[in-house]
């Protein structure tokens, strides 16, 4: 089988050539305005750090805990979430790609080869019409055109066909529904890269809150400890002064019911510590049991004293929820342009070469060449309204696309506010916390000194320790959630992905 490669003709190259420059300037085009006032700065920033030194994209390098950046580089490589994420980056690509194709001709090779016999007993005078693979109808032929005439009721002979060619053909875009298309494509791929950085962003957010609250729970725990052990201390030496007549019964029972409820105390944490285990373990791509506890090492919180101060068009541009909106918003932008070059005349290109050949067996072969090519245009003259239909419907719906994204400007000023806010507060009572704890450790101390001195009685020493240590357990508390207050102003920031980098 030979297969014919035929070039274009001049006329068609001119004719290629003019369309291309013409649909090179005809773009249906549909801008959009943003429609949102956005801040100078963030009222609540007030106090925060210049921010110049703090890598938003990996914020948690500055706290300078190797654990939790293991777990966090971990996650980021591991996490399910993210994988899907990536996954769907992929798709899309591919998708773009697919947009994309519609703006180039389309080659295609034709070929086929078939034997065929047939059976029944035709009458003399002629040979029917046969199909090719191709499609392609063979008229009937006469028998007296062949070398031999056939005699009535003789089976025809074994006959091998053989067809090859090139068909090409190109849809003009002068008008921009194609481009459209591929450009509403493109906005939808960077939006998927959009949610792949927001699951960066969150996992990275989740780990680290977890994380802060696992080593506070060790805290929590080391302090439960120490207090249990003292109010242990309180009932005997309670039960020590009952036996030598010198306390009443309820002086046992008050201190029993301080280490029994201190004791109470255990088990949650112990459970709420086993969560937050299981949560990390998940996060970073592992089974939930496979985490029992934290590498030991400090277990102090850290301070992220230095808050960043970053400007309301910074987080904007950070922000993956903000940014995958705006793409939303110009891929809808797009379909609607590829709507409205529905209006319009549609021009396309198709060219065919084909060669193709017959051999019956005991007669001979004949074959020939099939060479075309054309221009084509179509122009919509009666569709019922579908098509200004379908532009009211994209009209509308970027209308909402637009809504969206200004819901997500401002939701998104909304959080660094907040978070600037709940971070100012929680430092004030952390303040003012670790102050009360040390008044509660210098009362102990005293009481301590005087009962050395033999001044004064054990049990005011030990009460005033546990009153210190729970005073200790609540400082904890307010630093963990001064912590993962931190962990959320950079959340709200946009804080957590790698910009460029999927």
């Amino acid at each position: 089988m030979s297969v014919t490669r035929l070039p274009l003709l001049p006329t068609t190259l001119l004719t290629v050539s003019a369309l291309s420059v013409l649909a090179a300037c005809t773009t249906v085009e549909v801008k959009v305005d943003p429609g949102v006032a956005v801040p100078a700065a963030f009222a609540a920033a007030s106090g925060a750090a210049g921010g110049t030194t703090t890598d938003l994209a990996r914020w948690w390098d500055g706290v300078g805990d190797p654990t939790l950046t293991r777990l966090i580089d971990s996650g980021l490589q591991a996490n399910t979430d993210i994988r899907m994420a990536l996954d769907r980056v992929k798709e899309a690509r591919a998708v773009v790609t697919q947009a994309e194709s519609a703006l180039y001709p389309t080659i295609e090779a034709v070929g086929g080869v078939a034997k065929t016999k047939l059976d029944q007993r035709v009458p003399s005078g002629s040979l029917p019409g046969i199909t090719l693979p191709n499609g392609t109808q063979l008229p009937p032929v006469s028998t007296a055109q062949l070398p031999v005439p056939l005699p009535s009721n003789v089976s025809l002979p074994m006959t091998s066909l053989g067809t090859g060619g090139l068909a090409a053909a190109w849809e003009v875009d002068i008008f921009g529904a194609r481009r459209s298309d591929a450009e509403a494509a493109r906005q939808a791929a960077l939006g998927y890269e959009e949610r792949l950085h927001g699951a960066q962003m969150m996992v990275v957010s989740d780990i680290a809150t977890n994380y802060f609250e696992a080593r506070s729970i060790e805290r929590r725990r080391d302090v439960l400890a120490r207090s249990i052990a003292t109010a242990q201390r309180l009932q005997r030496y309670a039960e020590g002064r009952f036996e030598a007549g010198q306390a009443n019964r309820s002086d046992i029972d008050r201190a029993r019911s301080i280490v029994e409820a201190l004791q109470s105390q255990r088990q949650p944490l112990d459970l709420l510590l086993g969560t937050r285990l299981r949560r990390l373990a998940v996060l970073t791509g592992q089974p939930p049991q496979s985490l029992t506890s934290l590498p030991t090492g400090t277990t102090d919180l850290p301070a992220l004293d230095a808050l960043p101060r970053v400007l309301p068009s910074d987080v904007l541009e950070r922000r993956p929820d903000v940014r995958g909106s705006a793409n939303v918003v110009r891929a809808q932008a797009a379909r609607l342009g590829g709507a409205k070059a529905e209006l319009f005349p549609k021009f396309t290109i198709g060219f065919l070469a084909q060669d193709g050949h017959i051999d019956i067996s005991g007669v001979g072969t004949t074959g020939g060449t099939f060479t075309s090519w054309g221009v084509g245009v179509t122009l919509p003259l009666f569709e019922a309204g579908r098509i200004r239909a379908n532009i009211a419907a994209q009209d509308a719906r970027l209308d909402a696309a637009a809504a969206q994204y200004e819901q997500a400007v401002l939701n998104a000023l909304e959080d660094v506010e907040n978070a600037y806010s709940a971070r100012h507060a929680l430092d004030a009572r952390a303040t003012l916390l670790a102050q009360s704890t040390r008044s509660a450790q210098d009362s102990a101390r005293h009481a301590d000194r005087l009962f050395d001195e033999g001044t004064g009685l054990l049990q005011p020493v030990l009460e005033a320790q546990l009153r210190a240590l729970q005073s200790e357990d609540d400082l904890i508390q307010a630093e963990t959630a001064r912590a993962v207050t931190t962990v959320l102003l950079y959340k709200a920031i946009g804080g957590g992905w790698v910009p460029g980098k999927v």
